[in-house]
């Protein structure tokens, strides 16, 4: 029998078969810049104070349970489980997590599983390291083995649903020590619910704020039931009535597992906001730095790019999930006030009448070749370029076209500018000494004997 007739069960010999010690440097050292980046948004997130995190936080510690997992920045505990929800929703809210062109948001969902778990078995640095970098090489192997030949737009779902609580199952899977059957077994139990609407990017509806928490949350416990001998379709990915078949794609590629760690293929965000907007970000960011356009010379904006993202362009603005994708938004906001903001900053926004009217000038249009860019998305082609055109009052035209924006892998953000972006998030919370000593404690990660001395710079004081 070969690895694709049991291939959920090959995934889990790997993670299960997996040590530190096997891992390349590169991907450790890459691993590192990840987990601070999703730290920093967590922690900024807290720092916002936004209603729908301290209501979250609130009612989880209403709830209670064994208090072994951290809430970031809150400090108090809960169940690992709910603590992996909670910071998980976190990690999302800014939408300044990282991701793949194959698939969607990463480190959101791993990292909070990770350190929950981490936190209740008293992991070592290099436990927790390794947890991340296996549970990164799942995601990005899933995503290219479910959506290489199936264009998930076109099945109007957040596919990285489906990715973010499968692979959420290896940092779990990883640190309590399951075998390869037992791994196997929390994925089937991991996919038996599935957020099958994206509704959210129009709606701007606070379901999109809290899937990243359902899937770190059930990946866990899924795990945990796991480990106490309850295991679901071993066969989930490949079975007859599994996730290939009902996606239409082919199991392939497990015996490639670990062969070349592709974290770093991976992108990270220098804005808060939908990947797909970050080259229309950009290319305004451009004509406002290069051409010294203001909100007030504006007369029209045309934002060229693919009808997915196109598709979900908004000038009703209801929510900050709602302002992550819209381009009209996103390009009104950086020509009016000169800058990103985050998204949250959405309500002050549409008070202002000059703001209002410019957003209403943006027209967001796709065209045939930005779709067949899409369509046609590599690791060097990256599915997201647009073009920026504004014509300002005085009768003169201005373009700017990113095709790979800052982040992507062949236009990376460097680790400094990483660590720029978790001082900047976790301004509002920590001193810049604080932070310092974190991003110097991640950096030596591996050499660290319990993550409890993580966790404890993690809190506010």
């Amino acid at each position: 029998m070969n690895t694709e007739d049991r291939y959920t069960r090959s995934i889990g010999e790997y993670v299960a078969g997996t040590e530190y010690e096997d891992l390349p440097p590169e991907a450790t050292a890459e691993v590192k810049i990840h987990i601070l980046d999703a730290l920093g948004i967590s922690l900024g997130a807290y720092g916002t104070g936004h209603r729908l995190i301290r209501r979250l936080i609130g009612l989880s510690a209403e709830l209670g349970g064994r208090e072994e997992a951290t809430i970031l920045g809150d400090g108090r505990r809960l169940a690992p489980p709910d603590a992996a929800m909670v910071n998980a929703v976190m990690s999302n809210f800014l939408d300044s997590s990282d991701g793949h062109f194959m698939g969607g948001h990463i480190n959101d969902r791993l990292v909070p599983v990770a350190l929950a778990t981490a936190e209740q078995v008293g992991a070592t640095g290099s436990e927790f390291l390794t947890a991340v970098a296996l549970g990164y090489e799942v995601y990005i192997h899933l995503a290219y083995a479910l959506f290489e030949s199936v264009e998930p737009a076109s099945l109007r779902l957040p596919y990285f649903v489906t990715l973010g609580t499968l692979a959420g199952v290896v940092p779990a899977a990883t640190l309590l020590r399951l075998d390869g059957e037992q791994t196997a077994g929390a994925m089937g139990l991991a996919c038996s619910l599935q957020l099958a609407g994206a509704q959210y990017v129009l709606s701007g509806g606070h379901e999109k704020d809290l899937s990243a928490g359902h899937e770190a949350r059930r990946a866990l416990f899924s795990t945990l039931l796991a480990q106490k001998g309850v295991l679901g379709s071993a066969d989930i990915l490949e079975g007859d009535r599994g996730l290939f078949k009902a996606l239409g794609a082919e199991p392939k590629g497990a015996a490639e597992l670990g062969r070349d760690y592709r974290i770093t293929e991976c992108y990270i965000k220098p804005y808060p906001a939908c990947r797909y907007l970050h080259a229309s970000i950009e290319a305004a960011l451009n004509l406002v730095e290069q051409d010294g356009i203001t909100g007030s010379d504006v007369e029209k904006v045309v934002v060229t790019t693919n009808s997915s993202s196109a598709s979900r362009n908004s000038y009703e603005i209801k929510s900050h999930v709602n302002a992550i994708f819209s381009h009209a938004y996103q390009v009104a906001a950086v020509l009016h006030d000169g800058r990103v903001d985050l998204p949250i900053a959405w309500e002050e926004k549409v008070r202002q009448p000059s703001f209002v009217d410019l957003m209403n000038r943006v027209q967001v249009r796709a065209t045939p070749e930005y779709d067949r860019r899409h369509k046609e998305k590599s690791l060097t082609q990256p599915p997201w370029p647009a073009e920026v055109e504004v014509l300002t009052k005085d009768g003169r035209k201005h373009v700017s076209n990113v095709s790979s924006p800052k982040g992507d892998p062949g236009n990376p953000m460097t680790p400094d500018e990483v660590r720029q972006k978790f001082v900047k998030f976790t301004g509002d919370i920590f001193s810049k000494a604080r932070a310092t000593e974190i991003i110097e404690l991640v950096d030596r990660l591996e050499t660290v004997p319990s993550v409890d001395s993580l966790i404890d710079l993690l809190r506010v004081q």
